[in-house]
């Protein structure tokens, strides 16, 4: 029997969360480890007159902190943090340090009890955001 896919979700999508989901999203596809699916959490703009969730969603492209740049198909934007985050086995955190502790609060009880959390954010002090996440029972 085949081990279970890892899911990952990107807690978030600015340019460096966007550069990172087009790495990651290339990465999954041809993985025996990983689910060819990952979830994106977006916090949701207008744009023009639309969604960005649903501009990422069409376009394949964060028109907004990235543009220019094709996201994969795979990498599907989701606007609500608790949704992004459930049943993800890796949470890549990707987002201004001072909304960790909101985001945290938003996706407690939502990811899986054995997921691990990687940080790609540009903080004052390491034990600052780990005390967040740790303080949250993620």
């Amino acid at each position: 029997m085949a081990a279970a896919k890892h899911n990952v979700c990107l807690v978030g999508s600015g340019n460096w969360g966007s550069a990172i989901a087009r790495i990651i999203g290339e990465n999954v596809k041809n993985s025996d480890l990983f689910d060819n699916r990952v979830a994106m959490w977006v916090f949701e703009e207008m744009i023009d007159g639309r969604k960005l969730t649903e501009i990422i969603n069409t376009e394949h492209e964060n028109v907004k902190y990235l543009p220019g740049f094709k996201i994969p198909e795979n990498v599907v934007a989701i606007p609500d943090a608790a949704k992004a985050a459930e049943g993800a086995d890796i949470l890549i955190f990707v987002l201004p340090h001072q909304f960790v502790e909101g985001v945290c609060k938003q996706i407690k009880g939502h990811v899986n009890k054995d997921a691990f959390a990687v940080s790609l954010i540009k903080v004052p002090t390491v034990a600052l955001f780990f005390s967040h996440l740790f303080s949250f029972g993620l």
